[in-house]
This record gives structure tokens, sequence and C-alpha cells, in this order.
């Protein structure tokens, strides 16, 4: 279950989980809550969309309670909108498995991903529901900032992408006093041979060579960071970016004040960016922040090394070994001195195979498999 299939990483981890389980046998189901159509899964993942708010509120104790929260409640306990929500979720989250059920057989393995979806249904329970946790929910606010995260992972099992956000929520618990009934860490998955089979594509490239960014534009990706970086490197290779947002304005601003408009290429939201990242020379990260960061991973399938800010995450968990050396400090200019090293003396992957196959889809498929499922 996610609340959208949108173009991102949640939503790719979540169909790259389905599309190895199909391919190996078994049969999924993709809960959908809000919608979304940029990313299409495997043939054999039955997809269902069911919004819980608005069958909620087609009923008319259903329009009065949601009235009634959002007036009141939500004013008075500032934060709370989730648990009012959360609440009704959960039991209608509790239904929707029960009809597929009759309709399917019993499900072995019921996983959450996304605080989004959490926050959705975080009232039902039952020993086969595991929570992906790709991010951690932010830092201590408010008076009732305990009850609320109690709301989410009290008596929950609980899957974190990385050490890093398994570290940042066993903190969080021990000062709310929470205890999780489970916790692991299971790494993202990546299908090597469909993101190599995809980069192959052809697609109409710069003229020139150029390093690559795939993200989301956003305040979080810092891709003003990465702008300024390239101009202070002074290399070459273009720049390309591939993602949309609401930042692409100020962005495409300062590529103007900067005089770099003939060098960095916007292309957009793509929903096949690895042909970008095949033909690059460098990939780069800027990010402020990173759960997990699947696109270096993804990156490093294509056969081309990253740089990135060693920012609080998962990249150093990803970028290992050889190319550990290309994580740069916290620093515009780091990140310029680490993009000039791995343009001028890159990482050789091809010498360590371990680096991808760790991401490789069965394998973590398996560590889904083998979660304990009874109470």
């Amino acid at each position: 279950m996610l609340r959208k299939l949108k173009i991102g990483g949640i939503e790719r981890a979540t169909l790259d989980l389905a599309s190895v389980l199909v391919r190996e046998g078994h049969e999924v189901h993709v809960l959908v809550l809000k919608g979304g159509h940029e990313l299409e899964p495997t043939p054999g993942v039955v997809v269902h969309r069911v919004d819980f708010d608005k069958d909620f509120r087609r009923t008319g104790v259903g329009l009065l309670y949601d009235l009634f929260t959002r007036a009141l409640l939500k004013q008075l306990l500032p934060g709370s909108g989730f648990v009012w929500r959360g609440w009704y979720g959960g039991r209608y989250l509790k239904r929707f498995v029960q009809r597929l059920e009759r309709d399917c057989g019993r499900l072995d393995l019921i996983v959450i991903r996304g605080q989004g979806a959490f926050e959705t249904a975080w009232s039902w329970r039952d020993p086969r529901l595991w929570q992906v946790t790709e991010s951690w929910p932010g830092e201590h606010r408010g008076w009732l900032r305990g009850r609320y995260l109690a709301c989410l992972y009290q008596g929950k099992r609980v899957i974190s992408v990385s050490d890093f956000v398994a570290r940042q929520l066993e903190v969080l618990w021990q000062r709310h006093g929470i205890t999780p009934a489970h916790s692991v860490t299971i790494p993202n998955l990546c299908d090597i041979e469909g993101v190599r089979r995809q980069a192959e594509a052809p697609i109409e490239l710069p003229s020139r060579p150029f390093i690559v960014h795939v993200s989301r534009l956003s305040r979080v990706k810092r891709q003003d960071w990465l702008i300024r970086a390239y101009h202070e490197a002074a290399i070459e290779e273009d720049l390309v970016i591939v993602g949309d947002g609401a930042k692409r304005p100020e962005l495409e601003a300062l590529v103007d004040e900067l005089g770099l408009r003939q060098r960095v290429h916007f292309v957009g939201s793509q929903t096949n960016p690895y042909p970008w990242m095949k033909h690059a020379r460098l990939f780069v990260l800027s990010s402020h922040s990173e759960a997990f960061g699947i696109v270096l991973a993804e990156s490093l399938i294509c056969g081309t090394p990253c740089a990135a800010i060693g920012c609080p995450g998962g990249v150093r968990n990803v970028l290992v070994h050889d190319q550990a050396r290309l994580i740069a400090d916290d620093s515009i200019a780091s990140l310029a001195q680490k993009i000039r090293e791995g343009l001028n003396e890159p990482p050789d992957l091809a010498s360590d195979p371990e680096l991808v196959e760790r991401f490789r889809d069965t394998r973590i498929m398996q560590q889904f498999l083998a979660l304990p499922t009874t109470s």
C-alpha cells in the first residue's frame, strides 16, 4: 500500500518489489490511495485504487466527522490531523483486506510504504503488516509529539531502508518511550537487468559530454548547490538535470544569473531516466538529506560513478569501497572538488561487482519473505 503512483523513490521501490515477487511466482496486489498514473506496474501486478478519505466523506457521518476535525480539533491540537483520519482509515484498510481475502485467499504479507500511508491507516494492527520507513518523521515538535509518534510506531513492525533511518527512529522512540513490536533494516532493491535494459532506450543527448542529476526539484535536493558547484568546478562537461518541481523557475533564473544557459539542460521529469545516467560521465547528488539514495544505486548499475554530499541518510551505505572517496563534505566547494575528481579519477566500477549486486531485487525480496508474520 502507498499513497500515489507518481514518479518518485517510494513509488519505484514499491513497484520494483511487486515486480520481482510476481516474476518469482507470487500473487501481488498494490493498493493506491490518492491516484497518480505516471508509473505503470509490471503485467501481473494487480492495482487497486481506493481513496479512504473520499469514501468516508461520502457517508453523512463521515462528512460531519471530517468537518469537525478540520474546523476544531486540528486548531486545538495542531499536527493531529492524521490521528483522526487514521482512526477510520485503519478500519477501511481492514475491510479492504477482508474483501480481498474473500476473493483471492489469505494474504501472507502486507507492506505499507511511506509515512503518508502509515498515517492514513495507523489504527489497524495485524501481525502480517510491516511499515517500510523511507525517512524519519523529523525532530520533536510540540507537547503531543510523542503521542502522535506512538500512533505510528508503538507495537508496530517497522522496516528502515538504511542504518541512518533506523538510528534516527531509535532516538525518537527512546525519547518518547515508544517500543515497536519488531524493527529491521532492509535496503531498497533494484531490478538490475531491467535498469540496464531501459538504459539502452534511444534519447536525444546533448552534443557535448555531460554529468547528470536525477531528482525532483525541491529545497531538500538543493539543486541550487548543484548548479553553483558545477559553476565552481569549471569543467568541460555540460550538466543535465532530469526532474521537475516547484523550484524549477528559481533554478533556471540561477542558471541565467551564472551565465550557464548553454551548458545546463533541464529535461523535465522522465519515467525512464536511465539513458541519461548511462551516457553521463558522472552522476551528482547534492541533497540536504537522503533516506536511502536509490538514484545512486541505479547510476552505479548503469555503469556511471557518483559524486554526492555525505548528507544524513543512506548515501554512505550506497557509496562504499572506492566510490566512497567521491563523498563530499557539506559544502559547495567540496562538491565541486569531488566533481572534478570523479571526472579525472573515476572509480573502477567493473572491478567491484558487489557494489551493485547487494541491491539485486531477488536478494532483497528474500529478506521481505523471511519477515515474521505471526504474533
